[in-house]
């Protein structure tokens, strides 16, 4: 009699048990022949069963040994299994030559790490198809004036095209989670806008979300000085009056030009330095 495997709650395991939702997840990968995928954490391999049937290459990352005779007994060598935690290896001794596809039901404490890894590496992916916790999913496809828009949407949404698949109810997993899962498609944008200083660029987004509730003119003193801020004002043309979550990428992407107008940082020129 096969014992029974003990999920651990620390690792985040709850293993999808729905053929469909998995042959779901796989098609909205569009996987063609010879593609390389990167799975993280296959449990035990009913994702990299189905990622298989379409002759692609299939790497998983799992930590959790104890499933590693799982799934060589299962794949044997039609996969190649690292025993890694993708958030601590160094990722580039993994990259080929042509870009990676992800398709993943990911733990949902590692979600944002993860994905802000994947932006920090992303010429080398193509498509990313993951589920995630739905609450997650809502923040990352949030738009402008509602309660989920915040960091995390304006991250994900600057650096891909971000589209929400379907969601995915808590009683198809084991053990079922308390909550409900969702999966999404992040497919990196060709022509981003033109930030030299991407650092800097963040730093301005995180001050204005420093406060929900405050306006950006208040925000910003934690950042710049009184004059700075009406320079700001006036040069980009933007209101800071206004809250964080009522700006666009756009309106951002001004604020954070408009520092490099003439007489527009008055008390601290070397901001850029400082902050790269």
């Amino acid at each position: 009699m096969t014992p029974t495997f003990k999920h651990k709650k620390s690792l985040g395991q709850h293993f999808l048990k729905d053929k469909n939702i998995v042959r779901k997840i796989v098609e909205l990968a569009e996987l063609k022949e010879d593609d390389i995928v990167w799975e993280i954490g296959p449990g035990k391999g009913i994702l990299t069963s189905e990622l298989l049937k379409k002759n692609c290459e299939v790497n998983c990352f799992e930590i959790d040994q104890r499933l590693f005779p799982i799934l060589k007994k299962k794949f044997s060598d039609q996969i190649k299994l690292y025993p890694e935690d993708i958030l601590e290896i160094g990722w580039e001794k993994y990259f080929p030559s042509q870009k990676i596809k992800i398709v993943a039901n990911l733990p949902y404490q590692i979600t944002s790490p993860f994905l802000f890894k994947v932006v920090k590496n992303i010429s080398h992916f193509q498509r990313i198809v993951v589920m995630i916790q739905k609450e997650v999913a809502e923040r990352i496809k949030a738009k402008p004036r509602t309660k989920d828009y915040g960091i995390l949407s304006l991250k994900m949404q600057f650096y891909f095209n971000v589209k929400y698949g379907f969601t995915v109810k808590s009683h198809l997993f084991s053990p079922p989670p308390k909550v409900d899962s969702a999966v999404i498609i992040l497919s990196p944008k060709r022509n981003l806008p033109e930030i030299a200083d991407e650092n800097l660029f963040w730093q301005i987004v995180k001050t204005a979300f420093r406060n929900r509730r405050k306006m950006l003119r208040r925000n910003f003193r934690y950042l710049f000085s009184k004059q700075e801020i009406v320079n700001i004002e006036a040069a980009s043309g933007i209101s800071l009056t206004a809250r964080a979550e009522e700006l666009t990428e756009t309106d951002f992407v001004k604020i954070y030009h408009s520092l490099f107008l003439k007489n527009v940082l008055v008390e601290h020129i070397h901001l850029i330095e400082s902050t790269s």
